[in-house]
């Protein structure tokens, strides 16, 4: 029987195919090593994430039971009669707020006092001033008020909030309210006056005097009237405004005015009066200015009344007949 022999060429391949096989299986190996670790990182990380939710839930608990403590702890007194001013719930998510700043939170107490706010909005609306512009500027101060309120101070939100938005209010008619740019000293009477003037008609029955409103705000009755006059600043009207059906602004515009007649008249009154002698232009001050009657009249100069009224009827003569056109 023959004997086969190894060619000594094939032998250094055996050998790397015996190395070839072996590093397969230790890469293999590797493999599956690698692969037991990513499983074991993923396990932990599930495991670490779980965790953390539960650490999460449980910081969370704690935090809400310190809200509540603290919520309990200053919420304003109640009144009187026992009842409370601020809705517990309510309290709760301003100390909620004050702490995590959460828009979500904001979001609530702002649906709470919408209506607050724009009834103050309500209250400051006059004139042709649009109703959306002042709702904007309520609500907008609102946010301002959230944002600065500290519930320990233990003051309820409302008594907080109306003192910022009343004046945002009033800063939006003082800065955008006016079509024309008046002082600020007319802003600081204008209001006052309505408010004074509002409280007198309620207390007197009627409609009060200008005195009697000036005397009431510590104002001289020239700068109350000057206010007044100022008040019409707030809006102005178009030259093309109708006035009736056939005529507009534009077409009154240039009008003859009735008061220059009048004025001609003065001018001429007074030159006639200068030509009168003193006791006539005396006569006619006491019975026309001081309206005085004929009879004090007659007091004062030691005659009779009818005398008085024969001195009034020739200085009224002598007066047209300086008088043009009389």
């Amino acid at each position: 029987m023959p004997v086969t022999t190894v060619s000594p060429i094939c032998e250094p391949v055996r050998r790397e195919v015996a190395r070839a096989t072996t590093l397969a299986k230790e890469a293999h190996g590797a493999i599956e090593d690698a692969a037991r670790l990513r499983n074991a990182n993923r396990r932990a990380r599930r495991d670490l994430r779980r965790r953390a939710t539960q650490v999460r839930r449980a910081m969370d608990g704690c935090t809400t039971q310190v809200d509540r403590f603290h919520a309990l702890r200053s919420i304003p007194p109640a009144g009187s009669d026992g009842s409370r001013s601020v809705d517990p719930a309510v309290w709760l998510l301003h100390v909620r707020y004050a702490r995590t700043r959460c828009v979500q939170d904001r979001a609530v107490l702002v649906d709470e006092y919408r209506a607050y706010a724009l009834a103050l909005a309500r209250r400051f609306q006059r004139d042709l001033e649009p109703a959306e512009d002042l709702a904007q500027v309520a609500m907008e101060a609102l946010l301002l008020a959230l944002d600065r309120f500290d519930p320990d101070r233990r003051l309820p939100f409302p008594a907080f909030a109306t003192p910022t938005i009343v004046g945002a209010l009033k800063r939006h008619y003082r800065d955008v309210g006016w079509a024309v740019r008046v002082p600020r000293r007319i802003h600081e009477i204008a209001g006052p006056a309505r408010a004074a003037a509002d409280r007198l008609a309620m207390e007197l029955g009627r409609q009060p005097t200008v005195p009697e409103v000036a005397e009431a705000i510590g104002v001289t009755v020239e700068q109350l009237l000057e206010a007044n006059d100022a008040t019409h600043a707030r809006a102005v009207t178009s030259l093309d405004a109708p006035i009736d059906e056939a005529r507009s602004q534009l077409d009154v515009l240039g009008a003859s005015d009735p008061g220059m007649r009048r004025a001609e008249d003065r001018v001429a009154l007074r030159q006639a009066l200068s030509e009168l002698d003193e006791r006539d232009r005396d006569l006619l001050r006491l019975y026309f200015f001081d309206e005085l009657s004929q009879t004090q009249i007659a007091a004062r100069y030691g005659v009779s009344q009818m005398q008085v009224s024969r001195w009034l009827s020739s200085a009224l003569r002598r007066l047209r007949g300086r008088m043009p056109n009389t």
